[in-house]
């Protein structure tokens, strides 16, 4: 159905990023594409719905076929109606600001008669439970409620291929089930699928085949069997995440120290020189939590104290330092390491949290032109940087890959001292059981 025939990819006068890929994606597969971040993952997604060339002025050599023909030389609107996409960060999918609309929108571009377009919402709420997200503003949504829509979006396509680029980066568990059961479904349905994820337990009895990248090589592909065959030494020296679910087993949060917020039905303490882990569902109000201690965002009828002196908003604000989710918001500089120079300069040196993130061999590369998880470990390392004591860590290892995860825990726990407080909101199970004092 889809063919690389050694294929290789590059942007500008930079080396490649894919380098002679020969692979063949069947009819009805599932496929997991997977390695560490930077290795190559969304460059072969953009190549495979367009991006690569029509948006990005990629080049490429050998051949990308898609049931015989050239995605190369084919418009874009043409592969979408082909090949449905959903992408790591889920507001690059939106164009609407009403969550119905941005649903009915898919449809509409693509021509379907209102009979169509009934049928398939209907077939879409009884697979996928989304009544919640309908009629809602898309910028009030929590980041996993984004990707939710993203997805049902991708399914209402009704496309034979489906890519899927680090879909359950932003989803709580109940989420994850959701996709998962889904996924079940669009393969029932004979969907082929190509997915590129780091959270490998919710796929292993979806996927039939695993391809394994490395610095732009396809280096090792597994049938499903062999793959879950692997021990796990092997699975952890490839940089890969768990096939297992991670549970969580911390210290409950104790409600004691000198960081107080009140409001009017009791108060919230934390201790310095202490991370604490913030879990809940997708849309329960962890990232607006964040936002209110840093004084991000204002809150009737609530007061912030610290050695039981009253914090302002404006001295919050000067006190705090975050990694937001969506870290596009905050890179700003023309260069990794002119991004580190718009910080205060903290007790760490750049070169040390460079090189602690593995970001080193990058600090003259533009921000923007770096993958996922490489821009999610340059804006911890700003972060850092910053001479502050309050941090928030709004799901910083969204779409990392198991080495980096661990890195970023290490740096998170040789960084915290007594004069400082972290708060990490995560779905992550597996990096708050490595690095958060309670939950």
């Amino acid at each position: 159905m889809l063919s690389f025939e050694n294929f290789s990819l590059s942007y500008g006068d930079s080396a490649p990023v894919l380098q002679d890929i020969s692979l063949t994606i069947k009819e009805g597969e599932c496929l997991l594409l997977t390695g560490e971040s930077g290795s190559g993952k969304s460059s072969l997604i953009h190549a495979v719905n367009g991006l690569a060339y029509q948006y990005y002025n990629g080049k490429s050599r050998g051949k990308l076929l898609f049931q015989g023909e050239d995605l190369s030389s084919l418009p874009i609107y043409k592969i979408a109606l082909r090949i449905a996409t959903v992408f790591q960060n889920p507001k690059t999918h939106f164009f609407n600001i009403n969550t119905t609309r941005e649903l009915l929108f898919t449809m509409e571009n693509m021509g379907l008669n209102r009979e169509e377009m009934d049928r398939r919402m209907e077939a879409l709420l009884s697979i996928f439970p989304i009544e919640k997200l309908l009629g809602r503003n898309i910028f009030a949504l929590s980041g996993g409620e984004k990707q939710i829509l993203a997805l049902a979006s991708a399914y209402l396509s009704g496309c034979p291929f489906l890519v899927l680029d680090e879909p359950s980066s932003n989803l709580d568990e109940g989420s994850i089930a959701v996709l998962k059961n889904m996924l079940h479904t669009l393969k029932e349905k004979g969907i082929t699928i190509l997915v590129a994820e780091h959270r490998l337990y919710y796929l292993m009895d979806i996927i039939d085949r695993v391809a394994f990248l490395e610095k732009g090589r396809l280096c090792k592909l597994f049938s499903r069997e062999d793959f879950l065959a692997l021990p796990e030494e092997n699975i952890k020296a490839m940089g890969l995440r768990a096939r297992t679910k991670p549970s969580l087993s911390l210290p409950e949060w104790k409600n004691e120290g000198a960081l107080r917020y009140y409001k009017e039905e009791g108060f919230a303490s934390f201790s310095l020189g202490k991370i604490y882990g913030i879990v809940g569902e997708n849309g329960i109000g962890k990232s607006t939590f964040l936002r209110k201690l840093s004084g991000l965002e204002k809150e009737k009828g609530s007061h912030f104290s610290l050695y039981e002196k009253e914090l302002s908003k404006k001295q919050r604000l000067a006190l705090s330092a975050m990694v937001m989710q969506d870290v596009n918001q905050q890179l700003f500089g023309d260069s990794v390491e002119e991004e580190m120079e718009l910080g205060r300069a903290g007790q760490a040196t750049k070169e040390e949290l460079l090189s602690a993130l593995g970001l080193s061999a990058l600090k003259d590369r533009h921000p923007m032109s770096l993958s996922g998880g490489q821009k999610q470990r340059l804006a911890l390392a700003a972060t850092l940087y910053q001479e502050a004591k309050l941090f928030f860590f709004d799901e910083p290892t969204s779409g990392m890959d198991q080495k980096n995860m661990l890195r970023i825990a290490g740096l998170l726990k040789s960084a915290i001292r007594e004069d400082r407080i972290f708060f990490i909101v995560s779905h992550d199970y597996a990096f708050l059981q490595e690095v958060a004092d309670e939950v």
